[in-house]
């Protein structure tokens, strides 16, 4: 029996609707205590009434879901994981804000190339199963191990929205350590001695760009974005609100990596050269770049690495009998020196990590513990010797 306001002896029914005939709407509260409609509405008062009591039947069977989930998951048996992705990178945030350009340029890449052509993207959701997680990852960027993570923890991500979004009941993608990247190649650390060679080496233009990517960590995205406004008068303090990429033949600015600005506070034996560059090389507006590009919008690493490798030569460092330096790893030069007079939080503010994972690395690197602990043992050893 159905009251005035559509309340049943179990759950309620009522019409809408300007114009006949009218349509019957249907809900119910169900075992979650929250209420849930029909999907659709009913020309039929006995067919509302009959998705009720179909509902009922579940909650007495003990096989009720939520019709919103099963109806997801319904649409999911044919919707593939390849046509999942698209509006997965479209709606995905992080903290609160969309993708970034790059990001975006990167999963849709790994989807076309890596994603789409296989069995695991043209299988729909609701089919997908760990072993066919598992098949893909198996014969997928076997030969480049950071594509290959990257590639995983797209997927992962993906289907752990499917599962929040009741398209799937479990995430398939169960392969342990899958999204750890363990890279083959180390850094090539210079000593500072070193450094010092290498800033009287290289192309003056390049010197303090050199200076400031070595002892102020900053990334290559960020220097190359700097602008005459980010550094103080003094040269002594550098504010980091941007940073560049190159992707496509587009040249996109946007925050820096971690979405974050931060300050970094120049050492003193670098800021003359600082200051004679911002007089030698750089425009007087506010917005002018600091390294300004011969042609495109911002100075790329390709250009950079032009003058720093003869200048890595010239000290000795051929690439065949001492190893060679990447541009990056002059960050890794300005991590293990801010590790060595600061503690973990001020080496994740200095070099803008937003994790401690990265910053531990650098502290690992110059704790020296492993051989305090080698002399301790050799002491327990000494003391525990007779004497003859």
């Amino acid at each position: 029996m159905v009251g005035k306001r559509g309340h049943r002896s179990w759950g309620w029914l009522r019409q809408s609707g300007r114009r006949k005939p009218k349509r019957w709407h249907a809900s119910y509260v169900g075992p979650d205590k929250a209420r849930h409609k029909a999907p659709a509405t009913f020309g039929a008062k006995i067919d509302a009434e009959g998705w009720l009591a179909a509902e009922r039947r579940l909650i007495e069977l003990r096989l009720w879901t939520p019709p919103a989930s099963r109806d997801a998951a319904k649409k999911a048996q044919g919707t593939t994981l390849a046509e999942y992705i698209p509006t997965w990178i479209e709606q995905r945030t992080v903290n609160g804000q969309p993708l970034k350009p790059r990001t975006k340029m990167g999963y849709t890449w790994l989807l076309e190339q890596h994603i789409k052509p296989t069995t695991l993207g043209n299988t729909p959701l609701g089919s997908i199963t760990v072993e066919t997680v598992r098949a893909w990852h198996a014969t997928t960027l076997v030969d480049k191990p950071v594509s290959r993570t990257h590639a995983y923890r797209l997927v992962h991500a993906v289907l752990a929205t499917a599962v929040a979004d009741g398209h799937i009941p479990a995430n398939p993608a169960q392969i342990s350590g899958a999204g750890n990247t363990e890279t083959k190649k180390k850094a090539v650390i210079l000593d500072v001695n070193e450094i010092g060679q290498l800033a009287d080496t290289i192309a003056d233009r390049f010197r303090a760009l050199l200076l400031i990517s070595a002892w102020c960590g900053l990334r290559w995205g960020e220097v190359a974005a700097l602008q005459r406004a980010d550094i103080s008068p003094d040269a002594s303090i550098i504010a980091v609100s941007r940073g560049v990429v190159h992707r496509g033949g587009q040249c996109i600015v946007g925050t820096p990596k971690t979405r974050r600005p931060r300050t970094v506070v120049t050492p003193p034996h670098i800021r003359p050269a600082i200051k004679h560059h911002l007089k030698a090389y750089v425009a007087k507006e506010p917005d002018a770049l600091v390294f300004p590009a011969d042609q495109s919008c911002h100075l790329s690493d390709k250009t950079f690495k032009r003058y720093l490798t003869p200048a890595l030569v010239a000290i000795g460092r051929d690439g065949k009998k001492k190893p060679q330096p990447t541009i990056h790893d002059l960050r890794h030069f300005a991590g293990t020196q801010a590790a060595r007079v600061g503690n973990l939080v001020e080496t994740m503010g200095r070099l803008g990590h937003s994790t401690p994972r990265a910053s531990l690395i650098y502290q690992q690197i110059v704790s020296g513990r492993d051989a305090e602990i080698a002399e301790a043992l050799s002491g327990l050893a000494q003391a525990d010797t007779p004497t003859t």
